[in-house]
């Protein structure tokens, strides 16, 4: 059966140090407090989109979306972007359904999305806008970080760029482009807020000014020229100073996914 349960750490998100480039544009004493645990989108969308309507609260990037079904990157960028549906059978009677997002990069089929999602499956099904769909039990896992590269045997599949140049900075404009709550290709569009990092990893991450929600684990985060900068792994939430909570989405950069 499906489990749409969130996976919960423990591990403290931390303010990385700024490079001296960038140390000018960030204000001192402007620390956020972060109270919630990260929540990793291993179980992602509600199986009916129209179960996801009676959670009103959640479905507010619909709006955003609507208001970028014409932008220029969104319409470059949503050809590449997939469904990724992961079977893991655990048993002779227990099977669990991981479903989420993921990205093509070259025209015969190499799909970047997160481990947590694909972690010991038997079967992986890749889904396209069009609606062309492919099995594979192909795939691999990048060490020390939740990414994960699967191999599907496809001709001339969109695919989207990658920019190992970019380096994230506070206010930049990003887009992404998942499918939360059973919702397929939903663009949403934020500032990337602070540069980060998990617990004692010495990977970088930032965080990005919106609210994600189950399935958009695997996004693609774009720049302003449709590049992929970074993949969306988990969300977390902050409190800021006047008590109120302010949720981020997180990304690890696309620095981190080894192609060789």
């Amino acid at each position: 059966m499906d489990n749409d349960e969130f996976m919960e750490i423990e591990d403290l998100l931390f303010e990385d140090e700024p490079d001296e480039e960038i140390e000018s544009s960030k204000r001192p004493g402007c620390l956020i407090k972060i109270v919630a645990l990260l929540v990793l989108f291993a179980f992602t969308a509600l199986a009916l989109p129209n179960f996801s309507a009676l959670l009103s609260d959640k479905l507010n990037f619909l709006d955003q979306n609507q208001a970028l079904m014409e932008d220029e990157i969104v319409q470059r960028s949503k050809p590449a972007v997939v469904s990724v549906e992961a079977t893991v059978v655990s048993g002779p009677l227990s099977m669990e359904v991981r479903r989420g997002t993921g990205f093509n990069i070259s025209s015969t089929g190499t799909i970047v999305t997160n481990q947590h999602i694909i972690a010991d499956a038997s079967q992986i099904t890749i889904q396209f806008g069009d609606g062309t769909s492919y099995s594979s039990n192909d795939y691999e896992i990048v060490p020390d970080v939740d990414l994960a590269i699967v191999n599907i045997s496809g001709n001339d599949l969109p695919t989207l760029e990658l920019d190992f140049d970019y380096q994230a900075r506070p206010g930049h404009m990003m887009t992404i482009i998942g499918n939360p709550l059973g919702f397929e290709k939903i663009s949403q569009r934020g500032e990337i807020g602070r540069l980060l990092r998990l617990g004692n990893s010495q990977t970088r991450l930032f965080d990005i000014r919106m609210t994600i929600n189950p399935g958009n684990s695997g996004s693609p985060v774009l720049n302003d020229q449709a590049k992929v900068v970074g993949i969306i792994f988990a969300s977390t939430t902050y409190e800021t100073d006047d008590d109120q909570s302010e949720p981020r989405a997180l990304a690890i950069p696309i620095q981190a996914l080894s192609l060789d």
